[in-house]
C-alpha cells in the first residue's frame, strides 16, 4: 500500500508526530510508517483502508472500522485529518476528534489543492489557535492548529439528519450522517431508479428472493425494496458512516427483520448468491474519480447472481458500463435514459 501525495507531504513533518497520534480518516499506510516512532491509532470510515491497515503492525485494539471513535479513549497528542470530499464531513470529524485531543495538542489537516483544503482549513480557526500553513508540495497543502481550551463533548444525535421522502409510491423516513451519499436529499439517479423498479410487476410478487443493495448509502433503495417485497435484503457499503445510516433508516421504517448489513471492500465480504442485485455504484474514491470500483462490482456480480438472477444499475449515462456488463453477463437492456442517467438491466444466463 504505497503512500499517496498527501501522505508524502505529511512524511516531511513526521518528526513532529510524537506521543499518541489519531488518524481520523486515513487513505493509505502512513499510520504504519509512523508507528515506528509514535503510537498510531486509526479510525477508518473505509472498509478498504481498514482491511489493508489491519494486516500491518498495529495492535488490533488501536484500529477500528466505525462511524465514531470511542469517546472514552485517553487523550491524543495529535489528530491527523485528510481533507474529505464532502465538506460537511470535515466538521463531523473535528467534532468527534477535538474532545479527544489534549490541551496543547495539534490538529493536522492535509489535502490536495483540488480537494478544497485551501478554504476548508479555515474551519480550524473556530476551535483552535495558531492555525496556519505548515507545508506545501506535490499539489498538496498541510495546515495545523493547536488546542488551547476544552472542546464541547461530542453529541452523535445532533449530527444525524432525518427527513421524509416520497418516492415511487412509498413514504420513507431517512437518516444519514455527513459524508454519506445522498446526505439530506434524494439524488436524481436514485429517484429515477426506484421509479423504474416500481414498473416491474415481479417486484410486488417476490417472497423468497434474496437481494443485494450494493453501495447502500443512506439505505433508501434497501428500504424501498423491503417495503415493496417480502425478500431478504443485504445492504453493503465500503463506508462505516453509510452502514450506520442505513441501519438507522431501516429502524425508522420498521424493516430491520428483513435486513442484514455488511461493511465490504467491493464484494469481498459479500457471501452467497442473490436473485436480484441493485446498485447506484460509486465512481469516486475520496476526491478522485475511480471507475474501477463500479467495474470491479460488475465483474464480481456474476459470482453472486443465481441462475436467471438479475442485475439492475443506475449510473451517469456517460459512464461506459454497458460494455462491461455485456462482457460479464452477455447482454444488457437499457431500461431508461433521462436527466443525465441511464438504468441498465442484465440477467445471469445458463452457460451454453
Amino acid at each position: 500500500m504505497s503512500l499517496n501525495s498527501t501522505s508524502l507531504l505529511l512524511e516531511r513533518s513526521a518528526s513532529q508526530f510524537t506521543g499518541k497520534v489519531l488518524f481520523a480518516n486515513p487513505e493509505d499506510s502512513f499510520p504504519l510508517t509512523l508507528n515506528d516512532q509514535a503510537e498510531s491509532y486509526v479510525w477508518c470510515q473505509s472498509k478498504t483502508t481498514y482491511d489493508q491497515l489491519s494486516k500491518g503492525s498495529l495492535d488490533q485494539d488501536r484500529i477500528i472500522f466505525s462511524e465514531v471513535w470511542p469517546q472514552s479513549e485517553s487523550e491524543f497528542d495529535h489528530v491527523i485529518l485528510y481533507q474529505p470530499k464532502a465538506k460537511e464531513l470535515l466538521d463531523y470529524l473535528l467534532a468527534v476528534c477535538l474532545p479527544l485531543l489534549k490541551i496543547g495538542g495539534q490538529v493536522w489537516l492535509v489535502g490536495e489543492n483540488k480537494s478544497g483544503v485551501k478554504s476548508a482549513y479555515k474551519k480550524l480557526n473556530t476551535s483552535l489557535e495558531n492555525v496556519g500553513k505548515v507545508d506545501g508540495a506535490r499539489h498538496c497543502l498541510l495546515y495545523a492548529g493547536e488546542k488551547q481550551v476544552e472542546s464541547p463533548a461530542f453529541n452523535y444525535d445532533s449530527w444525524v439528519k432525518t427527513w421524509t421522502q416520497d418516492v415511487a409510491g412509498k413514504t420513507i423516513t431517512l437518516k444519514s450522517l455527513p459524508g454519506v451519499f445522498g446526505h439530506g436529499k434524494l439524488d436524481v439517479g436514485t429517484k429515477l431508479f426506484l421509479e423504474q423498479l416500481e414498473k416491474h410487476k415481479f417486484m410486488s410478487q417476490v417472497c423468497d428472493a434474496r437481494m443485494l443493495d450494493f453501495g447502500c448509502g443512506d439505505g433508501v433503495i434497501s428500504i424501498w425494496l423491503a417495503l415493496h417485497t417480502n425478500a431478504t435484503i443485504v445492504a453493503s457499503d465500503d463506508s462505516a458512516l453509510a452502514i450506520a445510516s442505513t441501519k438507522m433508516s431501516c429502524e425508522a421504517n420498521g424493516v430491520m427483520e428483513k435486513m442484514s448489513f455488511i461493511g465490504s471492500n467491493g464484494l469481498s465480504k459479500v457471501k452467497g448468491r442473490f436473485n436480484y442485485i441493485f446498485s447506484n455504484p460509486p465512481f469516486h474514491r475520496g476526491t478522485n474519480t475511480d471507475y474501477s470500483i463500479a467495474e470491479s462490482f460488475i465483474l464480481g456480480s456474476k459470482q453472486h447472481l443465481t441462475l436467471n438472477g438479475e442485475l439492475f444499475i443506475v449510473a451517469n449515462d456517460f459512464l461506459r458500463y454497458p460494455a462491461t456488463i455485456d462482457a460479464v453477463l452477455g447482454t444488457h437492456t437499457r431500461l431508461n435514459r433521462a436527466q443525465g442517467f441511464a438504468i441498465y438491466h442484465a440477467r445471469q444466463r445458463k452457460p451454453k
